[in-house]
C-alpha cells in the first residue's frame, strides 16, 4: 500500500470520527433539552414547567393507589404566572384496551408515569414530572409549613363510628387549620356539588397555602424545608430541582395564580350505566395556556345533543378567592354554629348518598377486587353507612298484606 493510500485512509478515519462525534454532541444536546431537561434549564430557556400532583389514600407514598386528588401545576417563567387545573377523579378516559375508564384508576393500575401520560393526552400538554403524597404525608407537610389560614365556607361535619379518627368537625368562618384539619377540609365532600365542589375547595386551599408560603418569614426558609418535605412525597423530581422550585417562589406573587376545575358535564354510559365526568376536549386542550393568560371557563357545561347526562347534574360553582389574613391566633369554635351545621351537613350528605354509592359501585369490577379492604374503607370515609337490607320476614309480611 502506497503512502498516498495510507494518508487517504487516515484522513477518511479522521473525517468519520469527527462526524460521528459531532452528531453525538447534537443528539446529546437534543436529549438534554427535550428528554432530560432540568427545571433550572427549562426556567432559563423560558419554557413552561408542568407538574402533576396527586394525593392518594395508600398508607405509603410509593404504593400505587387510586388518586383521590389530581392537579396539574403549570409555571410560566417569562410571565411569572401559575395555572392550576384540578381534574375530577371520575373524569372519563379511554384506557389501553380501548374501553372507558376513570382517570383516578390509572395511577393504581399503571403507576404515576402512566398517570402523567394520561393527563398529558387529556390536556394536550407534555407532563413528565409528578409528585405523589398520601394523606399522612399531606398533614405532616402542612404542619411543617406552620398550618394555614382559610375562610371555611360552611360547617363541615362527618361522623365515622368505624374509624373515629376520620371524623370531620370544622366550624364555618376564618380558621387556622393544622395538618389534620387541613386534610379534613380538602377531603370533605358534603354540599350540593359533591366531588366538583371538593376540587374547588382544594384550589382555594392551594391558594391559601401559597399565601402562607409567600409571607416573608416562610419564603426565606422554604428552601431549607425542602429536604424535610421530600420525606413525605414520592416524586421523580431530583432534590436539586425541588430546591430550585422552592427558590423560584420569591419571584412570584399570589395574584399571579389562576386555578379552576377542568370543564365538563356529568355523563352516564348508556351501555354500562357507569357515571363519569365527561371533559370538554376543546377546552381541555387550551386550558393551561388560557389560565396562564388570565382566561377562565365555566366548569359545568351542557352536554352536546345525543349525550346522556346523569339525572342530577352538578351545579356550577363560582371561582373562589382567598383574602389575606393577619397573623392571629385561631378563633374559638362556635359551638352553636357547629351544632346547627351538623344537621345541615348531614342532610346534604344524605341527599348526595345515592349518587356517591352509584359512582363507586360502577367502578371497574377487576380493579375493585384488587383493592385491599382497608384501602376501600379509607377512600370512602365521607360516606354515611348504607341502609341495611330489608329482612326476608318483612318482605313476606308485606306480600301477605298485599294479597
Amino acid at each position: 500500500m502506497t503512502n498516498l493510500n495510507k494518508k487517504k485512509i487516515v484522513l477518511l478515519f479522521i473525517v468519520v470520527f469527527i462526524g460521528a462525534f459531532g452528531v453525538g454532541v447534537l443528539i446529546g444536546k437534543w436529549m438534554d433539552s427535550h428528554l432530560f431537561a432540568s427545571v433550572e434549564s427549562r426556567h432559563l430557556q423560558g419554557k413552561a414547567i408542568n407538574i402533576l400532583f396527586m394525593g392518594i389514600d395508600a398508607r405509603d407514598t410509593e404504593s400505587n393507589s387510586r388518586s383521590d386528588t389530581m392537579m396539574v401545576v403549570s409555571i410560566d417563567p417569562e410571565t411569572k404566572n401559575i395555572a392550576i387545573v384540578s381534574i375530577p377523579r371520575d373524569t372519563r378516559i379511554i384506557n389501553r384496551n380501548g374501553a372507558s375508564d376513570k382517570i383516578n384508576g390509572v395511577n393504581y393500575i399503571e403507576g404515576p408515569e402512566d398517570a402523567c401520560k394520561a393527563v398529558s393526552e387529556l390536556l394536550d400538554t407534555k407532563i413528565d414530572e409528578y409528585v405523589v403524597t398520601n394523606f399522612d404525608g399531606f398533614a405532616n407537610i402542612i404542619d411543617i409549613l406552620g398550618g394555614v389560614n382559610i375562610d371555611v365556607e360552611e360547617n363541615m361535619v362527618h361522623t365515622d363510628d368505624i374509624n373515629p379518627e376520620l371524623a370531620i368537625n370544622i366550624s364555618k368562618g376564618q380558621q387556622h387549620l393544622d395538618g389534620q384539619q387541613a386534610l379534613n377540609y380538602v377531603r370533605y365532600r358534603g354540599g350540593p356539588t359533591a366531588d366538583i365542589g371538593r376540587t374547588q375547595r382544594q384550589q382555594k386551599f392551594v391558594k391559601a397555602i401559597v399565601e402562607e408560603m409567600f409571607k416573608t418569614r416562610n419564603i426565606l426558609k422554604l428552601t431549607r424545608l425542602v429536604p424535610e418535605i421530600a420525606g413525605y412525597v414520592h416524586t421523580n423530581l431530583p432534590i436539586k430541582d425541588m430546591i430550585y422550585l422552592a427558590g423560584m417562589a420569591k419571584d412570584f406573587e399570589q395574584s399571579t395564580i389562576s386555578a379552576q376545575t377542568l370543564p365538563g358535564y356529568p355523563y352516564s354510559d348508556p351501555k354500562t350505566g357507569a357515571s363519569y365526568w365527561e371533559v370538554d376536549k376543546e377546552t381541555a386542550a387550551i386550558i393551561l395556556p388560557s389560565l396562564l393568560a388570565g382566561e377562565f371557563f365555566d366548569v359545568a357545561i351542557d352536554p352536546p345533543p345525543g349525550m346522556r347526562p346523569i339525572s342530577q347534574p352538578v351545579q356550577s360553582v363560582p371561582e373562589t378567592s382567598v383574602e389575606t389574613m393577619p397573623d392571629t391566633e385561631p378563633a374559638e369554635a362556635d359551638e352553636t354554629a357547629d351544632t346547627n351545621g351538623e344537621t345541615e351537613s348531614e342532610g346534604e350528605q344524605t341527599n348526595q348518598e345515592p349518587q356517591e354509592v352509584q359512582t363507586d359501585q360502577e367502578a371497574d369490577s377487576l380493579e375493585d377486587e384488587l383493592i385491599p379492604e382497608n384501602e376501600q374503607n379509607i377512600s370512602e370515609v365521607t360516606k354515611e353507612p348504607a341502609a341495611p337490607p330489608t329482612s326476608p320476614d318483612t318482605n313476606t309480611e308485606e306480600q301477605t298484606q298485599n294479597n
